[in-house]
């Protein structure tokens, strides 16, 4: 009996710790396109309740997005994180900026501005939107990274 308890606590302690990533297998995945799809539903909502349950949606789930070049490293806006990595991608509708939040500075720390290739794992925060060029800025929180070069 003792031989299982300690493998077992230890396995659960490994769950709890890495809970962030762990969290990635039970969320449904979706790509850029859903997102726009998704934010032209928000958008055209005529009822404002209907648009917060969209929202509410996409909180749920996890956006995966390949191959963005870093454009910028900056100090973080958002209280949990302490640096944001900032993207673009062009999309069908127009240029869209990501603001990515990760609490892994290791990673953070191998990247470089306007070489880095990153595919990212997160959570969906926010659109929102500025007087710029971009048809839309997203916000993506608890960000898995991965370096590509």
């Amino acid at each position: 009996m003792k031989k299982f308890i300690f493998p077992l606590l230890l396995l659960t302690t490994i769950i709890n710790l890495s809970c962030t990533s762990y969290q990635f297998f039970f969320k449904d995945k979706i790509t850029i396109d859903e997102l726009l799809a998704t934010k032209e539903q928000i958008d055209t909502a005529e009822n404002p309740a209907q648009a917060l349950l969209l929202k509410n949606d996409l909180a749920n789930k996890v956006i995966v997005i390949n191959e963005l070049l870093v454009k910028d490293i900056i100090p973080s806006t958002n209280v949990d994180y302490d640096f944001c990595i900032i993207s673009d991608y062009q999309s069908e509708k127009g240029a869209i900026e990501f603001y990515i939040y990760t609490k892994n500075l290791r990673r953070i720390s191998q990247l470089k501005k306007g070489q880095s290739l990153i595919t990212v794992q997160g959570e969906f925060s926010r659109f929102f939107s500025m007087l710029d060029n971009y048809y839309t800025k997203i916000e993506i929180i608890k960000a898995a990274i991965a370096v590509k070069n």
